[in-house]
């Protein structure tokens, strides 16, 4: 009769364990989907909020994209228009204003950039906190499944009064167990959905530092044709006829220089390529930059080139501000180390393979003609600011001029530095 009544007080309680752990089961699920739940409803407000903010700024994106466009059909237009002191005001009127309007286009994909980095930010934080939920609901459903397995088979098999009982006990177990599996399934869905969501957070991160160096280049070239367009007034007194003999004077010019420096680089490579090949001791023609900063405000041959009506444009225009270090872009012999006071100051070296560099617009020569320099070697100070020694008539802003040339004729740098 003891036994009888201890195998059935067993039962019982084995029972009241099993229903127990259940209820705990349903509860820590219930508990974490209406927390999960309430996170959701809250992130639906917020991410409305964004998504809202973001179709604003894509929408102005797209309005200052046309105007670009506009700005640059007048262009286009006025470029085939005969060359005249009116149609070059209004092609630098027309950039200033397409400049003026991509500044703000780039403070719209910087802000824009900004709330879609925030909205993945908070991707990220929602995707932590439920991870940490799941790996709490599956804590709780091992710390369930072990209490259940303390008891062995044999003995679950005795307490059982019918084969219902028993059943019972083995789909409590089966139950927690498909349970555990769905959360592991659910913990790696959101480990992989936050490894993708970290990678974008790295891409968005990126094109806010381009838009930003875009940013600045557009404000440098702003101020580079605002300036343009001043001076080209200035020097032309507004006079149709004083344009023309400025644009004459200007093209002579230009002519001069560039027959001085194809002119006494052939004389000069020749003298060095005597008997002794000086040149062949410098070794390859191997290019590094000229100065620190690597932003282009005038490329090769750049269509946009406020001197264009002039000569096309033989160089890559360098941001470097007045009186930075110019460096040597390889080992090579000064050839020439014009300082021309107020007008047009460079320095020209002669390298090996044919190759020979131009640096213009320096304040400060720091050379002397029939020297070899090192490649890194200071050489001068970069100028370009208008009215300063060594800048000329031909500049808008501080920034270095620098030609790579081969056998004489100017060639794209780009295709040559690293």
């Amino acid at each position: 009769m003891l036994v009888k009544i201890k195998k059935i007080n067993f039962k019982i309680i084995v029972n009241c364990l099993i229903i127990i752990f259940c209820f705990l089961i349903i509860h820590v699920n219930v508990l974490a989907e209406a927390g999960e739940s309430a996170t959701a409803q809250i992130a639906g407000v917020h991410d409305a909020n964004i998504s809202e903010s973001l179709k604003q700024k894509k929408e102005r994106i797209n309005q200052l994209q046309e105007q670009i466009n506009e700005y640059q059909k007048n262009i286009n237009y006025q470029r085939q228009q005969s060359l005249s002191l009116s149609n070059q005001v209004n092609i630098l009127t027309n950039e200033v204003s397409k400049l003026e309007t991509e500044i703000d286009l780039k403070n719209n994909q910087i802000e824009a950039t900004k709330i879609e980095i925030k909205e993945t930010e908070d991707k990220i934080a929602n995707t932590e906190q439920n991870i940490a939920a799941q790996k709490l609901r599956l804590s709780e459903f091992i710390k369930t499944m072990n209490r259940l397995d303390q008891k062995n088979m044999l003995e679950i098999i005795l307490t059982a009064e019918n084969f219902s009982d028993y059943y019972n006990h083995l789909h409590t177990l089966s139950v927690l167990e498909n349970n555990t599996s769905d959360i592991l399934s659910e913990l790696k869905n959101f480990k992989d959905n936050l490894v993708a969501t970290e990678q974008k957070l790295e891409t968005e991160k990126k094109s806010l530092e381009n838009f930003l160096a875009e940013l600045d280049q557009k404000k440098v070239l702003l101020e580079e044709r605002s300036y343009a367009k001043k001076n080209l007034l200035k020097e032309s007194r507004n006079s149709e006829t004083k344009f023309s003999s400025l644009v004459s004077q200007l093209k002579a010019e230009q002519n001069t220089i560039n027959a001085d420096i194809v002119n006494l680089e052939k004389q000069l490579r020749k003298k060095l390529t005597g008997k002794d090949n000086k040149l062949d001791a410098l070794g390859d023609a191997d290019f590094i930059w000229p100065t620190v900063s690597h932003i282009i405000t005038t490329s090769f041959h750049d269509p946009d080139y406020p001197f264009r009506y002039i000569f096309e444009h033989p160089a890559v225009d360098l941001k470097s501000p007045q009186g930075s270090a110019i460096k040597a872009a390889s080992s090579g012999y000064v050839g020439t180390a014009k300082n021309a006071g107020m007008g047009y100051s460079y320095v020209m070296l002669i390298h090996g393979d044919g190759f020979s560099t131009v640096y213009g617009h320096l304040v400060k020569i720091m050379v002397t003609p029939d020297q070899f320099v090192n490649a890194g070697d200071i050489i001068g100070l970069s100028g370009g600011m208008p009215g300063t020694p060594g800048a000329g008539r031909l500049t808008t802003g501080p920034h270095l001029h620098f030609e790579i040339r081969k056998n004489g004729i100017p060639i794209n740098p780009l295709d040559y530095l690293p």
